[in-house]
């Protein structure tokens, strides 16, 4: 009798025992899945990146500076205290894709902040994703006109084009070199490429006396073959050809102008201010005057990011000669967090998130941080100021040409 009586206590004391465990491990897998996974120990930042897909290769390199830059500062305590981890999402350069990461970031991850999305397509739909979830997202190359200045949680770390392009004529002239006329062609079917051509490079030539040999030109940048552009600029007297297109774009039109003895060197702002260039132009680039918002000679830091950046993209089987400057504003936009995130004491604890993500956007009005591009402050519109580097090639190599420091942000 008493075995039997016995049965069903322990049958109800195992079941309680059951239920009890079933409860306990549904709230550890709600917290899992409510909680941000930063828990309570770790600062947590998000990184929009487009590992595959059309903007794969630069992608990589920006993850190894955002690495690089994450370790540094592990290594020396972390921020208030705690590691920081970043929580990464490959948006594939796909706009949709970004909307989608920084909504994951903001609920699942317990991000902070977010580094990306890269391009200014991600930017201008995910923007708006990120002010719904009231969480910063700095991309370091989204860098068409007015995307930020709409939104109270979207910054850039990219520099205006047509500001860095008037730097590029002024240095010339303040060297004495010649820059009397020039001509300009441009990608059609791109709207960066375009509006670069159309829209800045004319009228800045304008503006500053420089006469165009003929109206723009313009060329298909998906097409193959540009001979038919470029055949109209044999026989010009100029001083420059103002070339607005993307890197493998500028290329392949210098290369078709070196093919028909059109030898004059060509000028851009930051388009095509790519390491690559040194590579893909070779002898033909000689002579070509750009502008980039880092120059990784400046001074020790930023050599030093450019030893570890170079070193750490060999490991990982990617032969880089130096930083892109995407690179250096993705390196930048992980200390210049750090800075704000010390000065506005952020602790990353879940139950502070939603207000500590606001003060992050608050502090980040009003920072001044000095890295390896130089000062960075951010205006009023969420854009940065950044300094400007005007640039030549030489026996394929960049050679400093002149240096624009940061304009002061209007707040």
């Amino acid at each position: 009798m008493r075995e039997r009586g016995r049965r069903p206590a322990r049958k109800r004391i195992e079941m309680s025992m059951r239920k009890t465990l079933l409860a306990a491990g549904l709230m550890a897998a709600g917290a899992a899945a409510g909680t941000p996974a930063a828990a309570q120990n770790d600062i947590v930042i998000g990184a929009s990146l487009g590992l595959t897909g059309i903007y794969s290769t630069i992608a990589k390199t920006t993850e190894v500076a955002i690495d690089i830059a994450v370790a540094e500062i592990n290594a020396a305590g972390g921020i208030n205290g705690k590691k920081v981890r970043v929580a990464k999402f490959d948006t594939a350069g796909d706009p949709k894709q970004a909307v989608v990461a920084v909504r994951k970031f903001a609920r699942d991850d317990g991000a902070l902040a977010v580094v990306g999305p890269f391009s200014s397509s991600e930017a201008r739909v995910a923007f708006a994703a990120g002010e719904r979830a009231r969480i910063v997202q700095i991309p370091n190359a989204s860098s068409a006109p007015k995307l930020a200045d709409k939104f109270s949680y979207a910054f850039r770390m990219t520099e205006n084009e047509g500001l860095q392009f008037q730097r590029v004529i002024s240095t010339l002239k303040k060297r004495g070199m010649s820059i009397k006329s020039a001509a300009i062609m441009h990608g059609t079917d791109d709207v960066v490429s375009k509006a670069v051509g159309l829209f800045i490079m004319k009228p800045i030539f304008a503006k500053n006396g420089v006469k165009l040999a003929k109206a723009p030109i313009g060329f298909e940048t998906k097409a193959v073959d540009v001979s038919a552009q470029v055949t109209q600029l044999k026989g010009q007297k100029i001083d420059y050809v103002g070339l607005a297109g993307i890197t493998p774009v500028a290329v392949r039109v210098l290369k078709e102008m070196r093919r028909q003895g059109v030898m004059t060197p060509i000028i851009g702002a930051q388009i095509w201010a790519d390491p690559e260039i040194t590579r893909q132009m070779g002898k033909d680039g000689e002579g070509a005057v750009f502008s980039a918002w880092f120059w990784y000679k400046k001074d020790e830091r930023s050599r030093e990011f450019t030893r570890k950046f170079v070193a750490e993209n060999k490991k990982r089987g990617v032969d880089k000669p130096f930083p892109h400057h995407v690179d250096a504003s993705a390196y930048d936009a992980v200390y210049l967090l750090k800075q704000v995130m010390e000065e506005q004491k952020v602790t990353g604890d879940p139950a502070k998130l939603a207000e500590e993500r606001t003060k992050i956007r608050d502090g980040l009005h009003t920072v001044v941080y000095n890295g390896v591009i130089g000062q960075i402050c951010f205006e009023k519109t969420g854009d940065a100021q950044l300094p400007g580097y005007v640039m030549t090639m030489k026996n394929s190599e960049w050679v400093l040409l002149g240096e624009h420091k940061s304009l002061p942000c209007k707040n």
